[in-house]
């Protein structure tokens, strides 16, 4: 059944203006430092004469331009300037320096963002500047560094078994935290836009990301989702795919918390599998406990059709439970709900391990659009 959900649309966060490119901030600060010195290489007995061979400019690497920039500044502390003006460069320097970093990303700067974040936030501990407030500012051609640190990562990272995010990404997250509302749209935008699940399921294992409510932390003593996951892709973007899922202690969860979310990426689209305990609405009776397939913002619509298959773990039940869902999708507008079974709230329930966790798999086909 197709059930719809009006929610109230957010106007999107005003973007402000990018730093400066550094060849600025160098040129400008050049006349404090004596110029660099050309150093050339002995040449060795079976070099090339230097009437055929031109000796080339030292350039420096970005990285060199950094470490110079933050010198720099340190040093122009005390120069009687007031503490507003001072506080004011060093948000002007500190904003440049992550602007550069998720700007010039490879694999060798991904790994030393530690060292060079670490002295941001040392200069902005000294004067009483927050730096999770600077780095999810919009501030880079309106969106977060942590956006453009996502959709900018280079491509030959291979995807590690143990599912941890990047150096890069890791590390503006933990000088990020806590994140607001606003940064963490940005974050599942970022993955969207780059069509990246496994991204988005490692930054849902980080604590800075995935954090699970007060409530759910409580109840089940872990920080995030203890959820899983597993994105089956179709050999033919034409055929369905298919998301085999496990969710740990379902009936404590939606007896105490009333609510259960996994959150993917396929498609182009994100989408959200949801566990719930009806309320009147829905299409559903009171109080029963159901499953729904819905879209995020800013996925396309479509239509589909999809089924939840519920494992069953009793030795004398070999027949899975399937629930059926057809139509179509809009984001927070159209859903497809389905109630669940009502052995699910059994205790020793034939649907859930000895553990008590739920598994199953999701399989949806998009249809064409007629």
């Amino acid at each position: 059944m197709i059930v719809p959900q009006a929610k109230d649309s957010q106007s999107p966060e005003a973007p402000m203006e990018a730093p400066p490119a550094y060849d600025t901030a160098e040129a400008s600060s050049s006349s404090s430092r004596p110029a660099p010195v050309e150093k050339v290489s002995p040449r060795s007995p079976t070099s090339p004469s230097s009437s055929t061979v031109k000796p080339r400019a030292v350039q420096k690497s970005t990285w060199n331009h950094l470490q110079d920039d933050m010198g720099g500044l340190l040093v122009g502390m005390g120069l009687g300037t007031t503490q507003y003006r001072v506080a004011q460069e060093v948000r002007k320097t500190v904003t440049g320096l992550i602007h550069d970093l998720v700007r010039d990303q490879t694999i060798d700067s991904n790994m030393a963002c530690d060292g060079i974040l670490e002295s941001c936030n040392e200069i902005c501990v000294a004067h009483s500047i927050d730096i999770a407030s600077l780095l999810q500012r919009a501030y880079i051609e309106g969106h977060t560094p942590l956006y453009w640190a996502i959709v900018k990562r280079p491509t030959d990272q291979l995807e590690p078994k143990d599912l941890e995010p990047p150096p890069l990404i890791r590390a503006l997250l933990r000088y990020s935290a806590p994140l607001r509302d606003a940064t963490l749209r940005d974050v599942r935008l970022a993955c969207l836009h780059n069509c990246d699940q496994w991204l988005f399921q490692s930054l849902r294992m980080s604590p800075e990301f995935g954090a699970l409510s007060h409530k759910d932390q409580l109840l089940l003593g872990v920080q995030v989702p203890p959820d899983t996951l597993k994105i089956g892709e179709p050999a033919r973007h034409d055929a369905p795919f298919s998301v085999e899922f496990e969710v740990a202690h379902f009936q404590k969860r939606m007896r105490i918390s009333r609510l259960v979310t996994l959150d993917f990426i396929s498609h182009a689209r994100m989408w959200q599998i949801t566990f719930f305990i009806a309320d009147g609405d829905w299409g559903l009776n009171d109080g029963e406990w159901a499953a729904r397939l819905s879209l995020l913002n800013p996925s396309p619509p479509t239509a589909v059709q999809a089924t939840y298959t519920l494992d069953l773990h009793a030795p004398e039940d070999d027949v899975p439970e399937k629930l059926e869902l057809t139509g179509k999708l809009e984001a927070d507008d159209k859903n497809l709900s389905a109630a669940l079974p009502d052995a699910v709230q059994y205790p020793r329930s034939p649907f859930l391990t000895s553990e008590g966790n739920l598994r199953g798999t999701l399989t949806v086909q998009i249809t064409q659009k007629k």
